[in-house]
């Protein structure tokens, strides 16, 4: 009897302890901050289960121009932006809902990659660094060519730099093999 009086002693306390809400003593000094926005409300449980709301991927950068690519894919422009003496490049390829596998794997020769200023029609090919390897990524173990991944999932990002145009050119125009054309490209300074 006891050890049964004991037990149900035990569990009426464990459910009055899950079932109070937990507050903390806490004191806060008025700072000059700018207003944050409040954090959102914890979700609640519910008998002992917690909830976790599903968060969402991040979403992909605005694209500049988007062209169909090899296998399927679709490639977008996202940035064309000058820092410095650098034309930063960056590229997503992703597979299409509708395609009837979740990944392609890719693979473009860096030295075919160009671009033409637009206002003078000169061509640059994608910088090397001081010891002679492509400044792009993602790139196979011999640094000769891309290694691109398209998924379903989410977009692969490729990442090229090249010689800036001159301050004075708006625009480019960049070709990648197997790729469409990207004309009239706005480069952010």
């Amino acid at each position: 009897m006891q050890k049964s009086l004991l037990v149900a002693s035990v569990f009426a306390l464990s459910v009055t302890a899950c079932s109070q809400e937990k507050t903390a003593d806490t004191t806060t000094t008025a700072v000059d901050t700018p207003a944050a926005a409040p954090a959102p409300a914890p979700a609640k449980a519910t008998a002992g289960v917690e909830r976790a709301e599903a968060v969402a991927p991040a979403p992909a950068a605005a694209a500049l121009s988007t062209q169909p690519g090899p296998k399927g894919t679709q490639v977008a422009l996202t940035k064309a932006r000058v820092v410095g003496d650098i034309l930063n490049v960056e590229l997503q390829y992703t597979l299409p809902a509708a395609s009837n596998s979740n990944s392609e794997f890719l693979h473009t020769d860096i030295d075919q990659i160009n671009y033409i200023d637009d206002a003078t029609s000169r061509k640059y090919n994608i910088l090397k660094d001081q010891q002679g390897a492509w400044m792009a990524m993602p790139t196979n173990s011999s640094g000769k060519s891309l290694d691109i991944a398209a998924r379903k999932a989410g977009p692969s990002i490729v990442t090229l730099k090249f010689p800036a145009p001159p301050a004075e050119s708006p625009t480019i125009s960049l070709s990648v093999p197997e790729v469409g054309s990207f004309d009239g490209i706005a480069v952010q300074r």
